[in-house]
């Protein structure tokens, strides 16, 4: 729904992770780090050659790097392949408790939001209720805006979020749920025809994008891409809402930028196709609370809102 609520106010490195070109890190980090995700997805390990060729790096300079790796444990080599050590592991298992949707997503959801002035939410598939249901959010700042309660559901055949996860549900779950849904009108926009639903799938799953407009609210308009983890299985979708008047006027440039936080979440959890593509605001000097970004999101005086809100 929108609210008028005045009051509140608010080149590519290899195994998906581009370096900036303006790095404020020590190369010799950035390249440890590349070693360590390298080595993480050859379980059998890595020669030096290898190695070299995956990182573009010379032999020497990797030398140079993974010598401390190994004296700390972090790397080993066993007849000249290189592997994860004990202490990367034991890192790992430290991670792992704290490791959460909410960790990863957030800032991201920020970040988006911040660009467009608009709500950005994570939903998921509730199977048994064949819906989707909002699990996390950011708020639009602006006065009139979208908004809606965490724990509110909205049909998969006709919001973007639920198109996104109903083109990634396995094949049985689809055709009952076409088979069986009562697929109603919420506006006169509204797809209805199950034939029509499953043609627009095969679509949505090659672009990784779904887009909706004026057909669960007849004001509002959904853009919504996967997010995928480690195992390559769709877990979730994060859609971008807004209202229609003011989003037609940057539709394409959201629609690419909600399939890049979406990519990126999913690098987070570890799908192996994924890369990083979300340039997040750089820390500030002095504490911060838990979890907070620095505010003012870059390139403001680009996205006026035509209608003064």
């Amino acid at each position: 729904m929108i609210s008028s609520d005045a009051s509140q106010q608010r080149t590519a490195r290899p195994f998906g992770f581009d370096e900036p070109a303006e790095a404020g890190g020590p190369r010799a980090l950035s390249r440890t780090l590349h070693i360590i995700e390298c080595l993480a997805g050859v379980p059998e390990g890595s020669t030096l050659t290898q190695l070299s060729t995956a990182l573009e790096s010379p032999k020497s300079s990797l030398l140079g790097l993974l010598r401390p790796l190994c004296a700390l444990g972090y790397v080993v080599n066993v007849n000249g392949r290189y592997t994860l050590g004990p202490a990367a592991y034991r890192l790992g298992v430290s991670i792992m408790p704290t490791l959460s949707m909410a960790r990863i997503v957030q800032p991201i959801l920020r970040h988006l939001a911040d660009q467009f002035e608009e709500t950005v939410l994570i939903a998921t598939l509730d199977r048994d209720a064949a819906r989707v249901i909002y699990i996390d959010k950011v708020e639009s700042s602006r006065s009139i805006r979208y908004t809606v309660p965490l724990g509110t559901v909205r049909p998969l055949y006709c919001s973007a979020a639920g198109r996104v996860l109903l083109a990634h549900a396995d094949t049985a779950f689809v055709e009952h749920y076409l088979g069986t849904a009562v697929l109603e009108p919420l506006t006169p926009l509204t797809v209805t025809s199950p034939s029509e639903v499953r043609g627009l799938l095969p679509t949505i799953r090659e672009q990784g994008l779904a887009m909706t407009v004026g057909e669960v609210s007849a004001d509002v308009a959904g853009f919504a891409a996967p997010i995928f983890d480690h195992r390559g299985i769709a877990i979730a979708a994060l859609a971008m809402a807004a209202p229609v008047s003011r989003v037609q006027t940057y539709a394409s440039m959201a629609a690419k930028l909600v399939q890049d936080a979406a990519e990126s979440i999913s690098f987070g959890f570890g799908y192996p196709k994924a890369k990083w593509k979300v340039s997040l605001p750089e820390p500030v000097p002095g504490d911060l609370p838990p979890g907070s970004l620095p505010s003012g999101p870059p390139n403001r005086s680009r996205r006026r809102d035509p209608a003064g809100s």
